[in-house]
Order: C-alpha cells, then sequence, then structure tokens
C-alpha cells in the first residue's frame, strides 16, 4: 500500500511539474516579443511537454500496480479526487469572476482568459492531489 501511495505521488508530482513547464511556456509565448527569448521558452516548454507525455505513459504501467493493489482505501482516493475537484471548480469560478470583473474596465482577450484559466485551474487540481495524497 504504501508503495503504491509513493507512486501515486510521483506520478502526481511529475505531471504537475510537466504542466507547469509546458503551459507556462504557452502562455508565455504570448507575451514575449524577443525571438531569442521565445525560442528558449519553446525549448523549455517541449522539454515540460515531454515529461508530462512521458508521465502519462507511466501511468498506464502504474496503473496495472495501482489496480492490482487490494489493500488501497477505495473510499480515501474518492475523497480526495472529490476534494481536488472541488478545489478546481473554485478556482475556475474565482478566475472566471476575476476576468468577468476585469473585463468591465478593460479589454482582455478571450484566448489570453481561456489559457490562463486553464492552466491555474488544472494546477489547482494538480498541486491539491498532491497536498491531499502526501498526508
Amino acid at each position: 500500500m504504501e508503495e503504491v501511495n509513493k507512486l501515486r505521488y510521483n506520478l502526481l508530482k511529475w505531471f504537475t511539474v510537466g504542466w507547469t513547464i509546458w503551459f507556462g511556456g504557452f502562455i508565455l509565448k504570448v507575451l514575449i516579443q524577443n525571438k531569442i527569448i521565445l525560442v528558449i521558452i519553446m525549448l523549455i516548454g517541449l522539454l515540460g511537454w515531454i515529461l508530462f507525455v512521458v508521465n502519462i505513459i507511466r501511468l498506464r504501467k502504474i496503473k496495472r500496480v495501482v489496480s492490482s493493489d487490494k489493500d488501497s482505501d477505495v473510499e480515501f482516493k474518492i475523497y480526495n479526487r472529490n476534494k481536488s475537484l472541488a478545489i478546481g471548480y473554485l478556482t475556475y469560478s474565482i478566475l472566471i469572476g476575476i476576468f468577468f470583473i476585469l473585463s468591465i474596465f478593460t479589454d482582455v482577450s478571450a484566448l489570453i482568459v481561456c489559457e490562463i484559466t486553464l492552466f491555474i485551474g488544472t494546477l489547482s487540481v494538480l498541486v491539491s492531489s498532491l497536498r491531499f495524497y502526501r498526508n
């Protein structure tokens, strides 16, 4: 059970790192005009994407180990997942409210609103999952 929880925690940790590097760089590409810095950010973002995809492949392999673990507390996993998704929903709702209020005073690009909301909302779910599985 402890080994499975450690595998799950490490997988979530690397998902979070990969997502942050990949999609964070994806958002920064809109804000930066310097071509050299933009290429560096895109290469770092590509490394984050590779890390994210490698962890998706690892998830397929680890899923067999996790599903074969009969001692795991299913209710605990469902409870943690639901808490993480609730935090993500709250984060999305707050961000949409902030951008709505901001749009009253200035023009806000719909693309940047969608990208930032997706990035921060997904990141909040991943970080809260890490927090709940660590305890």
